[in-house]
């Protein structure tokens, strides 16, 4: 009964090692096993070790993974297929050059159409499904508005973060998104303040704005109000039109709206399609005030769609026609990042996105500011994702943008990204048509008449 007791005690073993057995072969086992302990645990270290370690989302030890979400679908498709053509030239130099710290640029598209209901969506899709590293790029007021809470969110979470969307609007400026956000380029309220202080120094007093109805508009006509405020004046006539609308539909009532006021200069916030439409329906009516578009209007398509006119017309319609951008013209080939953008466009060769959109819009022509501006961002990140070091994590990139200060790509211009400034851009440029293009100028006064 004793001996039995004791082997059913013993069933409860350990390594295989009776506990009850006291026979000298057992407590040999169990000395071997011991002095055998340190090294097996060493090689447990060593194991755990050699397994893979959970990386930061987007990047492997080859390939850094952005996320972009833009307009390649509608009326607007211009706009983010102009932008993904900067990106795609400079992001394609660089790879070819060995990447950054020996990882390479992958994009990852999705399309949001320029559509507020679809921008949260397709920017869930690239954190989601497809782990991208950052949020990049990206087209417009309204989409970025809807995307915002989505950004911030993760930004809390875990890091993620977005960068150089093609916006000059407030809401990524201000808290609580700007903490999420690093923007490139100059606000709306610095071009619509650099022209409204053109205006008033010409002695035009009565200012219009003819806005898209929504978040752009809006942010843009607060601009417009500010910079009037500081001259002691205010806007006189305010004509909107509906997101979306193409350039075969009349503006004549938004323009009787602003010519029953007197304006003398008008301020247009707006997409290429409705600003050609007005710029020719104010010109075939005989009125040729000064027209401004702030820089997202797309400039290059908004051309190419007057100049068409104009063959069937017979008009002249880009007289006294100024659009500021936030880049300086793409055929400024004195300066360094203009001619560097100008051989990577022509190397390369970028068209639109392929399996992407719904193939309304093809480039009309070689270069764009839309693609300038696009190329710039792509170096921009690419400066500070250098600067971050080879032991890349969202973290260690947000820490080296702040860290940037003062710098420059190229541009001429300085550039500069902190802890407090989360913008990398002050600069505004006047452009005029020269041509069948652009031309910049320093004194906008003197393309006013």
């Amino acid at each position: 009964m004793r001996a039995g007791k004791a082997r059913q005690s013993g069933s409860n073993s350990f390594l295989g090692m009776d506990r009850y057995d006291n026979s000298d072969g057992a407590r040999q086992s169990l000395r071997r096993f011991r002095l055998r302990m340190p090294k097996m645990i060493s090689l447990a270290l060593l194991l755990l070790l050699a397994l893979p370690v959970s990386a930061e989302k987007g990047v492997s030890p080859n390939e850094v993974v952005l996320g972009e979400a833009s307009a390649f679908s509608g009326p607007s498709a211009g706009l983010g297929v102009e932008q993904w053509r900067g990106h795609s030239a400079a992001f394609q130099a660089a790879n070819d050059a060995g990447g950054v710290n020996g990882r390479k640029i992958r994009l990852v598209l999705t399309d949001d159409g320029y559509d507020a209901e679809k921008a949260a969506p397709a920017v869930v899709e690239l954190i989601t499904k497809h782990n991208v590293f950052a949020i990049f790029g990206g087209v417009g007021t309204p989409t970025i508005v809807k995307a915002l809470p989505v950004i911030l969110k993760y930004h809390q979470a875990e890091g993620l973060f977005r960068f150089a969307n093609f916006t000059g609007a407030q809401p990524q400026r201000e808290p609580p998104y700007d903490r999420a956000v690093f923007n490139v380029r100059a606000s709306y309220r610095q071009e619509t303040k650099a022209m409204v202080d053109a205006f008033v120094a010409k002695g035009l007093k009565k200012i219009g704005v003819y806005v898209q109805d929504d978040a752009y508009g809006a942010s843009g006509r607060d601009g417009v109000r500010r910079a009037l405020k500081d001259h002691g004046l205010d806007i006189v006539a305010d004509a909107t039109y509906p997101r979306g609308q193409t350039f075969d539909v009349s503006t004549a009532s938004q323009l009787k709206i602003l010519r029953d006021a007197g304006v003398q200069g008008v301020v247009m916030v707006g997409a290429y399609q409705a600003c050609a439409a007005f710029v020719r329906d104010a010109r075939e009516a005989g009125w040729n005030a000064p027209l401004h578009n702030v820089s997202f209007v797309g400039a290059d398509q908004m051309l190419r769609l007057l100049r068409e006119e104009e063959k069937k017309s017979g008009k002249k319609l880009t007289d006294n026609l100024i659009v500021t951008q936030v880049v300086p013209s793409y055929n400024d080939r004195s300066i360094p990042l203009v001619r560097e953008y100008a051989a990577a466009i022509d190397k390369y060769n970028p068209r639109v996105p392929p399996a992407m959109g719904d193939g309304s819009y093809a480039p009309g022509s070689k270069y764009s500011f839309g693609s300038l501006e696009g190329y710039l961002n792509a170096k921009v990140f690419l400066a500070v994702l250098h600067k971050a070091g080879a032991d890349l994590t969202r973290k260690s990139f947000y820490e080296a943008a702040e860290k940037m200060g003062k710098f420059d790509v190229g541009l001429g211009v300085p550039l500069e990204l902190s802890a407090t400034r989360h913008q990398a851009l002050d600069k505004v440029w006047f452009t005029y048509v020269n041509n069948d293009s652009w031309a910049s100028r320093d004194d906008p006064a003197s393309l006013i008449h």
